[in-house]
């Protein structure tokens, strides 16, 4: 015997709930394929600003790494873990060369514990007192692996910790995660949290004077 649910069904169509549901579902949906058309995006990496870029065109504009300009790095990283009044200037060619120095390692823990991102290496780009951060890698879902470039650019700012890292703009891909509120904030926590930095250089970190992006130049002050 047929329900009178199912008879009202058949002569109205469904309820408001219902198409209200299926409306919800129907963007979920679009948003979450929308963000991983953007996520999954072939991202350029050039080492100058393409000619005739598109409007809101995503692309990731490299720092330099030239080891011959990076020589004083391991100097300055001694004089931060030592303290003592240090006054430390770190241009985008010696952070780059701290970064490949720390590689080799970050390789062999990724290849330890594989998990859905497999990070390559990190390049740190300084111009007009912006940091940009960006780590190229592998993703890897459902079988398939796939290139993908995560970038953010920002600045220091004191907080209760010590110095943090706030972002203006941050990309996964071509996906602008900045203008999804409280996500760019968390993914960064994370990330600061998941470091595994020495001892004598988290203290230096916590005890700075003074963090900022002058120029070109990444100044760091202890007191």
């Amino acid at each position: 015997m047929v329900s009178n649910k199912k008879i009202e069904r058949a002569l109205h169509g469904p309820g408001p709930f219902e198409i209200i549901l299926g409306v919800v579902f129907s963007i979920t949906l679009g948003i979450a394929l929308a963000w991983l058309h953007l996520m999954f995006k072939p991202v350029p990496v050039v080492t100058k600003p393409p000619e005739g870029a598109a409007p809101g065109e995503v692309y990731f504009l490299e720092g330099s790494a030239n080891s011959g300009k990076a020589r004083q790095w391991v100097r300055k990283r001694q004089m931060l873990a030592e303290g003592n009044g240090a006054d430390v200037t770190l241009t985008e060619d010696e952070l780059n060369a701290w970064m490949a120095s720390a590689t080799p390692k970050a390789q062999a823990a990724a290849g330890a514990t594989p998990g859905l991102f497999t990070p390559d290496r990190i390049n740190f780009r300084i111009q007009s007192g912006v940091l940009q951060v960006g780590v190229t890698g592998k993703v890897s879902a459902l079988g398939l692996t796939r290139d993908l470039v995560v970038q953010t650019r920002g600045k220091f700012v004191p907080g209760p910790a010590g110095f943090e890292f706030t972002a203006d703009e941050f990309f996964i891909g071509a996906l602008p995660v900045h203008l999804i509120p409280g996500l760019t904030h968390e993914i960064i926590h994370r990330v600061v949290a998941a470091q595994d930095l020495s001892e004598d250089l988290k203290t230096a970190w916590k005890q700075m004077k003074l963090v900022a992006v002058e120029e070109n130049m990444l100044r760091l002050t202890l007191p």
